[in-house]
């Protein structure tokens, strides 16, 4: 049986997040686990400590049991407040139509956690921003280009509000990354039987045309039949028009085509069209298999 895995923080994004688990449970016929990952106790949460004892210090002294004692105080607080997090997460997803989960609460670092998971994932769900940047809507959230870029799964990266996912749009930019979302769309039975678009941005040459019809011919021999677009422009921007205008409910693309490297100095394709995007983004993981259509 497939496995989805959701990752929550108790954002904004939250209530969206578990519909969208649903919605993704529903079309795989998957099981759910949902995982909160909090952070340790840091040291600056901590008063200041005079660990010589030294009268000066007043009341800000503390002595090393009492340090102890207080760090795991925080620690019993912090797992309290993330088992009550994860009880809200499974009440909502029985809401949703989901009467069983899997809770797991560990405390660390969201991608160091998911680098060392070893239970099986089929498709990875998380929010565009976290509690942390919730309030900051032009940023994603600190984490996710780096939970995407090391994902061996595919990502989908949930909007701030649910709506049924009746058509989808691939955006195709010949790159292997693109054409690993090609082959998720086709293998998967999660888009299946949906109406989609195919977008190229870029140039009107006989290779991207080549490359283009060669990509519609793939998802027609998995059973879509897809409308092909070759547009000029940016691809942010044109991609944001093509969603609206064709009243997209769903973006399928690859990820970061550019090391971290090149990225400092071009910019992300990929974060910026996350960023502007007002619907989901299923996005394959950087470290995902790449294949060819003619594969």
């Amino acid at each position: 049986m497939p496995t989805l895995l959701t990752c929550t923080d108790g954002s904004a994004y939250a209530a969206s997040l578990y519909q969208h688990t649903a919605w993704a449970a529903a079309r795989l016929g998957a099981r759910v686990e949902v995982l909160h990952v909090y952070p340790s106790a840091a040291p600056f949460l901590f008063p200041p400590v005079n660990f010589m004892g030294d009268p000066s210090m007043g009341s800000a002294s503390l002595a090393l049991p009492e340090l102890t004692a207080l760090s795991e105080a925080q620690e019993r607080e912090a797992r309290a407040a993330a088992l009550a997090l994860l009880d809200q997460a499974a009440t909502a997803l029985r809401e949703a139509g989901l009467p069983e989960c899997r809770l797991t609460a560990l405390d660390g670092n969201l991608p160091e956690v998911l680098r060392t998971w070893e239970g099986p994932v089929d498709l990875l769900l998380l929010g565009k921003r976290g509690e942390s940047s919730a309030a900051a809507l032009q940023d994603l959230g600190s984490q996710l280009e780096t939970v995407i870029r090391h994902s061996p799964h595919p990502v989908l990266v949930v909007s701030h509000q649910f709506r049924p996912i009746r058509r989808f749009l691939i955006s195709f930019d010949d790159s292997p990354a693109s054409h690993a979302a090609l082959h998720h769309v086709v293998d998967s039975p999660l888009l299946r039987g949906l109406p989609c678009s195919l977008l190229m941005v870029g140039e009107p040459s006989e290779a991207n045309q080549a490359a283009l019809d060669s990509a519609r011919t793939f998802l027609q021999s998995g059973g879509f039949a897809p409308e092909e677009f070759l547009l000029q422009g940016d691809p942010e921007t044109v991609s944001t028009w093509e969603i609206a205008a064709q009243h997209i409910d769903l973006l399928v693309m690859g990820a970061y085509s550019h090391s971290r490297f090149l990225q400092f100095f071009i910019g992300s394709t990929t974060n910026e069209i996350i960023r502007r995007c007002r619907v989901p983004v299923l996005v394959m993981g950087g470290r995902m298999p790449h294949q060819h259509p003619a594969d």
